[in-house]
């Protein structure tokens, strides 16, 4: 194997040249790991090949950039992959996949891909906290609603919010605030701090009329409760 080099538009490119005794025709081959490679029968004519060569120097340009696009992405979503994101208490690596179009974000078996244009890439953390705030208000109200079914309790608005301190709230007026962060905690964790806020509804307060209400939800409660004050500090992007 014999490393080379060709004009073409203006540009120098290396190219591998391989002699294979199988061959009984010349082939071009470009890939990210090798870039050109072209592969000819022994003692083939070296004045033959860079013909070739420049025949299909326009081809061999465009495909040359192409690899160069995918290994640059590539190499960005190996670093991509590095951070991950909780999501119902399971830590998923980040996949960026550049693409014109609005942003948009799919759980796809292990990991959360993210796709957006490139432009765009310097704000993957506001596209992803704006895909956990969706789909926290998409589980918390489906939870909510069976909760308030066996409570038999109205509630008017829910809000999903970035409350520092605070993991939920019940207004006096029957409003219910809940943290977007929440859905980065196992689906029990949710339960449990649904529970909770549904039961102000009917108890203000932290008395043991409380407690019972909650327990009928999450007869576990307290695991939860500990799990979230031990927790809590790594929910976050």
């Amino acid at each position: 194997m014999k490393t080379k080099a060709i004009q073409l538009g203006g540009k120098k490119i290396p190219y591998l040249l391989r002699e294979s005794s199988r061959a009984k025709n010349i082939s071009l081959k470009i890939s990210i790991e090798k870039g050109l490679e072209v592969v000819v029968p022994v003692n083939y004519p070296t004045g033959q090949v860079e013909t070739l060569l420049r025949e299909k120097g326009e081809w061999i340009l465009q495909k040359l950039t192409l690899i160069s696009q995918r290994a640059q992405q590539k190499k960005e979503n190996s670093l991509a992959e590095k951070h991950a994101v909780r999501f119902l208490g399971k830590s998923y690596p980040v996949v960026l996949v550049f693409q014109q179009g609005y942003p948009e974000v799919e759980l796809v078996e292990d990991r959360i891909i993210v796709m957006l244009p490139r432009e765009y890439q310097d704000r993957v953390a506001q596209i992803i906290e704006s895909w956990l705030r969706y789909q926290a208000k998409k589980i918390i109200m489906q939870r909510l609603e069976v909760v308030a079914k066996v409570f038999g309790v109205h509630y008017k608005q829910v809000f999903i919010k970035d409350q520092k301190t605070r993991w939920g709230s019940c207004s006096s007026q029957g409003n219910l605030n809940f943290n977007y962060r929440l859905v980065m905690a196992p689906l029990s964790v949710i339960d449990y701090l649904v529970a909770h806020e549904a039961a102000h509804l009917i108890e203000m307060n932290h008395s043991k009329k409380f407690w019972a209400l909650v327990e009928r939800i999450c007869p576990n409660y307290k695991v939860q409760r500990k799990w979230l004050k031990e927790h809590g500090t790594e929910l976050t992007l």
